[in-house]
């Protein structure tokens, strides 16, 4: 494939792209709250429930079809605290579902940087401009920034501060309206072909997609009908993209 074209700006997902987000972790952070809580449930069990609220969350939250007529935003603390709630009904225990969403914000605001993560970012930020467009609440994702030392980022956007979720158009339309930017001068890279590689190329973006040999929960589930705007690069980790814009 051809290399990457004018970029201007390289803007990043977080979660599974720039950091790990593996379902493990996912795991370890609810025996944490199953143990924290002392509920009477196989921390397992309990995830597995959890999850099916979540990835419902993440399958309604966005009309696509008409942006403007999406439900009303919530941010990922809302949508899991009302996830744990429902978790606890129907499995019939009692819990604090507002200190579980809490302590899953937690644990995401110390997720670690992929080994080669720290490497293709420096060396991005010589010849470009850096920034991160994610799915996140504030504070999870400024956490993230700061837990892993990155000052690289000229910018940065989340669900939260834009009030939509990738891939509704409406928050890559704000990462080039604030930048300044044409859409075509920015590289996306992400981790989800729906969300981040379809959402980018909608928006007029050039977009790198990449795909990791971990497991990855929650991703939002791409529609049943209709075909997903491929991606114009697919690499296995970072350290693979500066010599696409070389």
């Amino acid at each position: 494939m051809a290399g990457l074209k004018h970029i201007e700006v390289v803007a990043f997902d977080m979660f599974s792209t720039l950091v790990k987000n593996d379902t493990a972790e996912w795991q370890m952070a609810h025996k944490a709250i199953v143990d924290g809580q002392r509920l009477p449930v196989d921390a397992l069990v309990f995830w597995k429930e959890w999850a099916i609220r979540d990835v419902q969350f993440r399958k309604t939250r966005t009309n696509m079809a008409d942006p403007e007529a999406s439900p009303p935003f919530k941010t990922y603390w809302e949508a899991w605290r009302d996830a744990f709630i429902e978790t606890f009904e129907a499995m019939g225990l009692t819990g604090d579902a507002e200190q579980a969403a809490s302590d899953s914000v937690t644990a995401l605001a110390a997720r670690d940087a992929f080994p080669e993560t720290n490497d293709a970012l420096d060396a991005l930020a010589r010849t470009r401009t850096l920034a991160v467009l994610s799915n996140a609440d504030d504070r999870f994702l400024y956490g993230t920034i700061a837990h892993n030392g990155w000052d690289c980022f000229s910018y940065v956007l989340s669900s939260e501060e834009a009030c939509a979720y990738k891939p509704d158009p409406r928050i890559f339309a704000r990462l080039v309206d604030e930048m300044g930017v044409a859409p075509e001068a920015v590289l996306y890279v992400g981790d989800s072909p729906y969300d981040d590689a379809h959402g980018a190329k909608l928006a007029g973006m050039q977009t790198v997609l990449v795909q990791r040999t971990q497991d990855t929960p929650g991703r939002t589930p791409p529609p049943e009908n209709g075909a997903l705007l491929p991606p114009d690069h697919i690499v296995s980790d970072l350290s693979e993209i500066p010599a696409l814009l070389d």
